[in-house]
């Protein structure tokens, strides 16, 4: 049965930002996003610290949320929302924010007014927060103002801390942030937060310092079908095993956990000496199968060498391109050159 090609949230998101890039009205555009819905802050909640319905004689549970977290502030809650993706982490602007930044080293200097408009929906975005978490997006959206037109000399550190500095002030109200920040206790990692990490997120902070999710990594190592391991990659299949480490280690669900122990073994069995490959097909659709149940729908990975985006599915009112180098979108011609949000291409 032929898979579906599905887009990315970020790549929809890089393609309204490509429509602004190319309209003639020139300068910033700062529309501050509308608070999210009652609903997205209910959800939010329940995500959090949950919530139990007492009936007669029920002994009375102890509150699940901190003081802070009852008492958050609803710009703040909804920002953080809007930036992590917290609950169904489907496109958020953290992830096209790290797809920025691992792109900036090859492709910043070619264009670093595409790179600054990422700045301005940070800062746009956190416009009506609290003074801390303004003042972090204010840092990370100058961090994209001044370092990508520096493209290979760019301050990779610099972008690290203040990328961490927005999930410290989110991380009262973000899952996900609380997670980037360096919180978050084993096993209690959301699955489709883990889903998310693997599936969907760029891998501009791990070893590989790339805007390729983890998928397409994992691919040039071990294949998506049968392969012989390359040689002299020791380093980035040991890399690779660790980061699937922390993610089972992390992750509430077993299911999920089992999915990613497959996903591991190619690389443990290289590590120990068995250089050929099955190649992670079956191990991946255990995964997503698996992560569905979870309600993060992953799309099926491209064939090697394919132009498929890995990652979370868009909504399904907005169309995909049938053709992803079709340029029928009306973007300038030298935007071809940068490189997709959370990119899955396989080469």
């Amino acid at each position: 049965m032929p898979r579906r090609l599905l887009r990315s949230g970020a790549a929809e998101r890089t393609e309204r930002s490509r429509q602004r890039r190319s309209s003639s009205s020139g300068g910033r555009r700062r529309a501050h996003r509308a608070a999210l819905p009652g609903a997205a802050l209910a959800a939010l909640a329940v995500t959090l610290g949950g919530c139990t319905a007492e009936g007669p004689g029920a002994e009375p549970e102890a509150p699940s949320a901190t003081p802070e977290e009852a008492s958050a502030d609803p710009a703040l809650a909804a920002a953080c929302t809007e930036y992590w993706g917290d609950p169904d982490y489907a496109g958020p602007l953290s992830r096209e924010v790290l797809d920025r930044a691992g792109s900036a080293p090859e492709v910043g200097p070619s264009d670093p007014g595409f790179y600054a408009m990422t700045g301005d929906d940070v800062e746009d975005l956190f416009a009506e927060a609290p003074e801390g978490a303004r003042a972090a997006a204010t840092e990370l959206a100058d961090w994209f103002r001044t370092q990508p037109e520096r493209g290979a000399e760019s301050d990779r550190e610099a972008f690290a801390d203040a990328f961490e500095g927005v999930a410290a002030g989110c991380q009262d109200v973000s899952v996900a942030a609380l997670w980037a920040a360096g919180g978050g206790e084993a096993g209690a990692k959301p699955a489709a937060l883990v889903c998310a990490d693997v599936f969907d997120t760029p891998g501009t902070l791990t070893h590989f310092a790339n805007s390729n999710v983890l998928t397409s990594n994992m691919f040039k190592l071990v294949g998506l079908s049968p392969r012989e391991v390359p040689s002299g990659r020791t380093d980035d299949l040991r890399a690779t095993a660790e980061l699937l480490d922390v993610q089972i280690t992390a992750v509430d669900d077993d299911a999920v956990r089992t999915a990613l122990e497959q996903v591991r073994a190619p690389f443990v069995d290289a590590l120990d000496g068995d250089t050929w490959s099955d190649g992670l097909q079956d191990p991946l659709d255990q995964l997503s199968t698996a992560c569905a149940e979870q309600g993060y729908h992953a799309p099926a990975p491209a064939e090697e060498g394919g132009d498929a985006v890995v990652g979370a599915p868009a909504p399904e009112d907005v169309p995909a391109r049938a053709d992803a180098s079709d340029p029928s979108d009306g973007s300038p011609a030298h935007l071809a050159a940068l490189p997709a949000p959370s990119n899955g291409a396989t080469a």
